[in-house]
């Protein structure tokens, strides 16, 4: 009796296991591993804010740069869209068209090399004013390592027939990064030579450069070249990282205007915030 009793007693806990283990249900997320992330997805800049208020805008399709709006710097309440063409997925036109009548609007034909560098280009520069407009031919130099390093432009303005203004950019580098520019305006010399003695100059320093990526080397870089010959301040935006400081030396009576930058980052490296002028990098995925 005793040795049926402790067999019964067995098989009821054996049974009870049983059962418990058919009714046990398992947590599916600690069943199921958590797929692989994978790369970080590609993005490109999208946009860029000054106190909330747009500064630039990019327009792009599947990571081609059409167009871009940004601030007129000297109609403030107007923009300027630069519209972008291809030949061969190289850029071999940009038109910038400002929303304000009195803006000078500017037509750039450009040849690029087998890399998509610009080899050479053209302007014509239009305005309300005949007396500003102008027609150019752009010159531009390379160094062995590629590295752009001058651009000479010879100009027609205010209609005559023949080149009579220069302006000569001379590019330096902190490594991969442009550090200086120096730009030289002036008049041409009977032989159509750069007159130097007639140069007025202004330096454009882009200094202390992180080691992160710039939100701008997302676009292609010739549109920051051509858009910087006509704004200097903005060459920098051709560099693959991000300047700490800026400093530009106007011709006189213009005072020197000094720059500090300092950036927050997303895990990419690519800048979030510029912290001291309230700046806002938005980006869109590819």
């Amino acid at each position: 009796m005793a040795k049926n009793y402790f067999l019964k007693i067995f098989a009821g806990f054996a049974l009870l296991g049983l059962l418990a283990s058919c009714n046990t249900t398992s947590d599916p997320t600690e069943s199921i591993p958590n797929p692989d992330e994978g790369a970080p997805p590609q993005k490109i800049l999208s946009k860029v804010s000054v106190n909330a208020s747009s500064e630039e805008e990019f327009v792009t399709t599947a990571g081609v740069l059409e167009k871009a709006v940004f601030k007129d710097e000297v109609n403030t309440n107007a923009n300027y869209t630069g519209t972008v063409t291809y030949t061969n997925k190289k850029i071999t036109n940009i038109k910038f068209v400002s929303t304000a009548s009195t803006s000078m609007n500017y037509t750039f034909d450009i040849t690029p090399d087998g890399k998509g560098n610009i080899y050479n280009a053209s302007c014509v520069a239009t305005s309300v004013n005949a007396g500003a407009a102008y027609v150019s031919d752009l010159a531009f130099t390379y160094d062995t390592a590629g590295k752009l390093t001058k651009v000479l432009e010879k100009r027609k303005v205010g209609g005559i027939t023949a080149y009579n203004v220069f302006v000569e950019n001379l590019f330096t580098y902190s490594g991969e990064n442009i550090a200086q520019v120096t730009v030289s305006k002036g008049m041409l010399d009977i032989n159509g030579t750069p007159n130097m003695a007639t140069a007025v100059v202004s330096k454009y320093s882009f200094q202390n450069y992180d080691t992160q990526k710039s939100p701008y080397s997302t676009l292609p870089k010739p549109f920051f070249i051509i858009r910087g010959l006509i704004s200097p301040g903005h060459l920098y935006k051709a560099s693959p990282n991000n300047p700490t400081s800026k400093y530009f030396q106007l011709p006189s009576p213009a005072a020197p205007v000094n720059t500090a930058q300092t950036y927050s980052y997303d895990q990419q490296g690519y800048p979030l915030v510029e912290k001291n002028q309230n700046i806002v990098f938005t980006y869109k995925n590819l």
